[in-house]
């Protein structure tokens, strides 16, 4: 009786020793260094780093250039083959009869078939002939008002265009006026025809015939 006892103390003793043992490895694999080569804990999120992250993203909606109108309006077909549909370049407006064909000409060699993105204005979502009011940024980087004021086919118009945008357009305008680069230069001197623009103008019989066409190609999914 007595011998069995004592073996039972023993092995009682001897797995009291193994768990304190295991206890405390336990206790200093939490506390202590991290063994070469086992494997790291996940890091917390970082709420500010992650923030960084989204400011650093291309903003606006990525659309492709279809036809090129004048040099504000454009035919933009929506990601995912999505519809076609008329788009106002805020922050600027075209340069008027004297300069028109010229700075269409110029707008389509920049603009047309590529990729832009568009970013809504201060104002309204579109205008009265049912075009998208949009800031529209060269897929790249570049607002394409800073572009176009710099080389003479259209003029600084703040309506409804975000106001942080049009410093660098008035001063792109400046610098061209300067220059006579463009409307600014011989014959047009400037020139403008504002009886036969609307307020954002472009030619009322174009925009009016042109809301036209894109409420039917929307439609009809062509160009």
């Amino acid at each position: 009786m007595w011998g069995v006892s004592r073996v039972a103390i023993a092995r009682l003793v001897l797995g009291v020793a193994v768990a304190v043992c295991a206890t405390g490895a336990v206790l200093t694999l939490a506390s202590g260094p991290v063994p070469a080569g086992a494997p790291a804990a996940a890091p917390v999120p970082d709420p500010a780093a992650a923030l960084a992250g989204l400011d650093a993203r291309p903003e606006g909606e990525r659309v492709v250039v279809e036809r090129v109108v004048d040099a504000v309006t454009l035919d933009v077909r929506l990601p995912d083959g999505g519809p076609i549909v008329r788009v106002r370049a805020l922050g600027v407006q075209p340069p008027g009869a004297c300069y028109g064909e010229q700075a269409t000409s110029f707008a389509s060699r920049v603009l047309d078939r590529r990729a832009v993105r568009l970013v809504g204005g201060s104002g309204p979502a579109t205008d009265r002939f049912d075009r998208r009011l949009a800031t529209v940024t060269l897929d790249g980087g570049g607002d394409y008002g800073v572009l176009a004021a710099e080389a003479g086919i259209a003029r600084a118009y703040a309506a409804d265009a975000d106001p942080a945008a049009m410093p660098p357009i008035r001063a792109a305008q400046d610098r061209a006026r300067l220059a006579e680069r463009g409307v600014w230069g011989a014959p047009c001197r400037g020139a403008t025809t504002p009886d036969t623009s609307d307020t954002s103008g472009t030619p009322a019989t174009e925009s009016a015939s042109s809301a036209r066409t894109t409420t039917a190609a929307s439609t009809t999914g062509g160009s």
